[in-house]
């Protein structure tokens, strides 16, 4: 009779422990924002149309699907503006595109020392894995507008081929 008692009482422990533990990972999951985790910090060269030695700087992290995506900005400061954006996918994912839509990406493992790339906030080691990471990916470049152009961010987009 006293275990059929504690039952319920093991059953609604269990339950509010479920429910807090629920509750504090959806928590966690809602602190989380989309502009958090821009971690992996690449620098680069000839990305923006005209201005071939000017340093992209990319701010690059892993979202959902395997996707890498990167903010690039015309410098590191915290006024820096954004200039472009870059969407980085592996070689199955490149595989799936289509002949047009290939003729877009770059491949990184032959445009990586084209364009001098430098990961400035990691050890030479950390920099070095990451660059052999990075190699058999694809990426695409978006350039929101040219600074070369215009101090205003004017005029079309573009997509920057790096071929």
């Amino acid at each position: 009779m006293k275990t059929l008692l504690f039952l319920p009482v093991i059953s609604f422990a269990l339950a509010l422990c479920l429910g807090t533990a629920a509750a504090a990972e959806k928590e966690t999951q809602a602190a989380i924002k989309p502009t958090d985790g821009w971690t992996l910090h690449i620098d680069a060269k000839r990305h923006v149309p005209k201005m071939p030695e000017m340093i992209a700087h990319h701010y690059c992290k892993n979202v959902s699907g395997g996707l890498i995506e990167c903010q690039l900005y015309d410098g590191d400061k915290a006024d820096a503006r954004l200039i472009g954006v870059e969407m980085v996918v592996d070689a199955a994912t490149y595989d799936k595109f289509s002949k047009k839509e290939k003729a877009l990406w770059h491949y990184h493992k032959t445009e990586i020392p084209k364009v001098e790339a430098v990961l400035p906030d990691l050890s030479p080691e950390e920099a070095a894995k990451t660059v052999k990471d990075l190699e058999n990916t694809y990426g695409k470049i978006y350039i929101l507008w040219n600074p070369a152009k215009t101090e205003s961010p004017v005029g079309k987009p573009v997509i920057s081929i790096l071929h």
